[in-house]
């Protein structure tokens, strides 16, 4: 009996080990799944906390004194024509004019504006017209003009004024472009103010002679392919005369004209970048006319309509130097006309377009 009672107890004994075992098999079980369980979850979570942790990170990005957020990238621009103003805001004067595709360097933007770098002038896009691009492998840069003061050995700059237009239109058609089959009238004479009457052709040779006036001054070797308003040039003449010349760069000046009588304000008109003429003129061509726009500007404060491209203009495709058409003014428009005709105005023009020639032979 006592045997018995013995063994009994050692069986229960075993059991007991054995019930415990098994506790502590499944709670150890029960501990590696909820680690699984939590790792997983964590693991899923971590996205969501890197994002987090970057939206903080863009939101901590502290806007510069003039309310944009500091980048360094490059945008594309997207559309048919895209305004470049002064200033973030679509009341400000336009810089110049942009096709689509055409890639620039973005410092900032705000919740509307980007803000880019063109020719080393901050301006400004709204940001709808541009998307981010890789920056380009080679940046298109134009050859470095020349400075015409500073060093006596320097050359001097040779610039060929052309006062657009003559008293008498010139009838006969003549090529727009080297190899065209495409024609135009030699030349036109001009626009007519609509309140008082200004002749264009006289007015443009009026400030062809200032200009020439003031570039002398300044050290410039200065040529006129008029000097008298009653001559026979056509528009490809003039171009030939500025090749035989030898000209640093051309400019041509003349008034505008519209039957919007609203309109008023200054424009440029070059080349385009794929011009079967002379495309290889285009960069320094859109220098030279950015440059004396932002000078007429900041002396008059006129509206700047920016710089118009086409392929469509006799003196500008026979040029074989850098040549820009600069439209002073509309005479169509009663204030521009008044302007233009005033003495003081046109000191103000000349000074602008002066400084802006300066400023492309020093870039």
């Amino acid at each position: 009996m006592k045997y018995n009672k013995i063994l009994a107890y050692i069986m229960i004994f075993v059991l007991m080990l054995v019930v415990v075992g098994c506790g502590k098999d499944t709670s150890e079980k029960k501990t590696t799944e909820a680690t699984v369980v939590t790792t997983q979850t964590d693991s899923t979570a971590m996205p969501t906390q890197v994002q987090t942790t970057e939206a903080t990170t863009e939101e901590q990005i502290q806007k510069d004194a003039t309310g944009f957020y500091p980048i360094e990238d490059y945008v594309e621009t997207v559309g048919d024509t895209i305004n470049v103003r002064y200033e973030p805001s679509t009341d400000a004067n336009i810089y110049e004019l942009l096709g689509p595709g055409e890639v620039v360097k973005r410092t900032g933007y705000n919740e509307e504006w980007s803000r880019v770098v063109i020719d080393g002038d901050t301006v400004y896009i709204y940001s709808d017209y541009v998307v981010e691009t890789e920056a380009p492998l080679e940046e298109e840069l134009p050859d470095e003009p020349i400075a015409t003061s500073g060093d006596a050995e320097e050359q001097v700059k040779k610039i060929v004024i052309d006062p657009g237009k003559q008293s008498n239109a010139n009838m006969v058609m003549e090529e727009i472009g080297p190899g065209s089959t495409e024609t135009k009238m030699g030349a036109s004479d001009g626009f007519t103010g609509s309140i008082l009457g200004t002749k264009e052709s006289s007015l443009n040779l009026e400030y062809a002679l200032l200009l020439k006036a003031e570039l002398e001054k300044r050290g410039y070797e200065v040529v006129l392919t008029r000097e008298s308003d009653s001559v026979d040039l056509t528009n490809k003449a003039r171009a030939e005369f500025a090749n035989t010349e030898a000209a640093d760069i051309f400019i041509r000046i003349q008034m505008n004209f519209s039957s919007n009588s609203e309109l008023s304000g200054v424009m440029a008109i070059t080349m385009t970048k794929q011009s079967p003429y002379n495309s290889n003129l285009y960069s320094n061509s859109n220098v030279l006319a950015t440059r004396i726009l932002q000078n007429i500007i900041l002396q008059t404060n006129a509206a700047n309509h920016g710089i118009y491209e086409t392929d469509q203009m006799t003196v500008i495709n026979w040029s074989e130097a850098p040549v820009v058409i600069v439209n002073l003014g509309y005479l169509s428009n009663e204030a521009d006309e008044a302007n233009l005709i005033n003495a003081a105005y046109k000191t103000k023009i000349i000074t602008g377009m002066a400084d802006g020639i300066d400023s492309y032979f020093q870039k």
